[in-house]
């Protein structure tokens, strides 16, 4: 049997909905983030672009803020064909959809469980350039956790994650090429949060496998490894996030390996977001910040789900399907993100 996982950060799709209300905006609205014209065109252009792609298991990150909302979503554009599982976080909340003919068992851990509660522990680390003033930063926004499988065997975690932002307010592109001090110490101190985030993340990965908790780990969403990239890297040592959650070869079961090949990792096309870089002023920075990460049993095919090697895709062509001219206005794409997707496969005997 087809499992195809994909992971897709849909930009604000809070602001298509009335606030707090399960019903789409006429109009445009107000506030962060994009603000459309007709809520309903745009709803209809991610609607489609999943159609396309088909997943039986689709992450969504900047999705509404009421799980009502997202069930509105998949019964008015999607035919009603996916379970939504979520977790409630503001503006950006981040759910897992599940094709309701899919023949796993699905559990989702309820933000209540200690799994939870160890994930949301504050992590402590000292802000660049100081010694003794510890910050202690909580994860922003928590992850969809599932557990998937059958009785008797030990399940497969899929969790979804998008972590915080790296932007910090006041940072002008001036100021990053000076490396005006308090601006920069502001940047480095985002991106230390950022670190402090993942940090918690490997964490859990390592617990889940060591304690046996779950036969393998899929982690999969948008991990925000965009801006100031190569400078926090070469000029202040702040390691790529990606090889930070990657984890330690002394825990060989517990390491994340990515869904793509390396020459899909250094690819032309290997990016799933373009932006304005302050790094790079008068440039468009392409980074890959969505990601599909997976434990070593599952990459390497020794359990009941086996990865389809080559399979991991971006969707470039796929979204410029559904995006009109360029896309540089919110109401001409999808999103401001490209979907990431990959192919598994269980025999049906296993789960049924």
């Amino acid at each position: 049997m087809k499992l195809r996982i994909a992971t897709y950060n849909v930009e604000w799709m809070n602001n298509l909905f009335v606030p707090g209300k399960a019903k789409l905006r006429t109009s445009k609205g107000q506030g962060m983030g994009r603000q459309v014209d007709s809520p309903s065109t745009v709803a209809q252009k991610i609607a489609s672009l999943i159609d396309l792609i088909d997943p039986e298991l689709l992450g969504i990150q900047e999705g509404p803020a009421k799980i009502e909302q997202m069930n509105f979503f998949v019964e008015q554009f999607l035919g009603g064909r996916f379970e939504v599982y979520g977790v409630e976080s503001g503006a950006q909340s981040i759910y897992a959809l599940v094709k309701k003919n899919l023949d796993l068992r699905v559990r989702q851990i309820h933000p209540d469980h200690r799994l939870y509660e160890l994930l949301g522990t504050p992590t402590p680390f000292q802000p660049w350039g100081e010694y003794n003033s510890a910050k202690r930063h909580r994860m922003d926004r928590p992850p969809v956790i599932l557990m998937l499988g059958k009785k008797g065997v030990r399940p497969i975690e899929l969790v979804v994650v998008h972590t915080k932002s790296q932007f910090s307010q006041g940072l002008t592109i001036r100021k990053f090429l000076d490396r005006e001090p308090t601006a920069m110490k502001a940047a480095i101190l985002a991106r230390q949060k950022l670190s402090a985030e993942i940090a918690a993340y490997r964490r859990h990965v390592t617990h889940m496998i060591l304690s046996r908790k779950a036969s393998g780990v899929i982690l999969i969403g948008d991990l925000n490894d965009g801006f100031g990239k190569s400078v926090f890297e070469t000029e202040f040592l702040l390691q790529s996030l990606i090889d930070e959650l990657r984890g330690s070869f002394r825990r060989q079961s517990a390491l994340l390996e990515h869904a793509f090949d390396e020459h899909q990792l250094v690819g032309r096309n290997a990016y799933s977001v373009d932006f304005k870089d302050p790094s790079a002023p008068g440039k468009i920075t392409r980074e890959l910040i969505d990601h599909i990460l997976m434990t070593p049993q599952i990459r390497q095919n020794l359990g009941w789900l086996r990865f389809q090697t080559s399979s991991g895709r971006i969707g470039h062509e796929e979204s410029a399907k559904f995006t009109d001219n360029r896309g540089l206005k919110g109401d001409e794409r999808p999103s401001d993100h490209l979907p990431v997707w990959a192919d598994f496969e269980y025999d049906a005997q296993t789960v049924s």
